[in-house]
Formats: structure tokens, C-alpha cells, sequence
């Protein structure tokens, strides 16, 4: 199984208390030419501080339990060969991919919200999608 778009992973990245806790993270992009993917995790929605750029509800995951939400702020940009080294060592596990629509919803989200690193915006090519956006419409 390669990293690939729409494919989802478990990274550990759980809170010192917690530190084996993985969440969920999407892949944004196939592999560049570098070997490079962007990534944004998936957390639960807690409290009302949260980014609702784009909800995901449970069933639209099966990792998912509760209402989440896509964390854009914490979007990166890493290299295939750190996930890779990460599944040798157990800290990242190759999960379900997400389906079409929901993906298609957490992508449009990387270039809509205003908490995305301007790197990854600038990465997945955010100014080319709104460009041809406004040209159809």
C-alpha cells in the first residue's frame, strides 16, 4: 500500500499524558516529485476554539467517533520517507482512505481557511483552485 491522496494515516501525536494517542491525518496530494505529501490532521471537536472550515461527522470516517474537525493550522508539508521510517516504527499506520466527497471537502477546506500555513496554501496551489473557481462561476 503507497501514500497516496485520499489516503488517511494514524500518527502518534496523542498529548503527554496521552503520548501513544494517534489521530487521524489525510493526505492531501500524491507523492511529488521529491517525495513529499501534504498532510492536515483530524481532531474531535472540543469546546467552541475550533477551526469549522470543514466538520466531519463520524460516519464519514471509520476512525471517527465522535464530530471532528480538520485542524488547518497544524497542515505540513512532509516527506513520504518520514511516513515510511514512521510505519517501521509503529509511531504511523496506514488507515481507510477517506471517500471522494469527503476528501474533495477537506481539500477545498486547505485553501479556504484562514488558519493554513501560507507554505501549504502556496504547496497545493490554493491561488491556481480559486482562480479557476472564479472563472466557472
Amino acid at each position: 500500500m503507497a501514500i497516496a491522496k485520499k489516503g488517511t494515516l494514524l500518527i502518534v501525536s496523542g498529548p503527554k499524558h496521552d503520548s501513544e494517542r494517534k489521530h487521524l491525518h489525510v493526505v492531501c496530494n500524491d507523492p511529488d516529485d521529491h517525495g513529499n505529501v501534504a498532510l492536515v490532521s483530524v481532531c474531535s471537536v472540543t469546546g467552541t476554539n475550533y477551526d469549522t472550515t470543514c466538520i466531519l461527522q463520524k460516519h464519514e470516517h471509520t476512525f471517527l467517533k465522535h464530530d471532528s474537525f480538520v485542524l488547518y493550522a497544524r497542515a505540513q508539508i512532509v516527506s513520504t520517507s518520514s511516513l515510511t521510517n514512521g510505519m517501521e516504527a509503529e509511531l504511523v499506520v496506514m488507515h481507510d482512505d477517506m471517500n471522494g466527497q469527503t476528501f474533495l471537502r477537506v481539500l477545498k477546506g486547505v485553501c479556504r481557511s484562514p488558519r493554513t500555513p501560507r507554505k501549504v496554501k502556496k504547496y497545493l496551489g490554493c491561488g491556481e483552485l480559486e482562480a479557476e473557481e472564479n472563472l466557472a462561476t
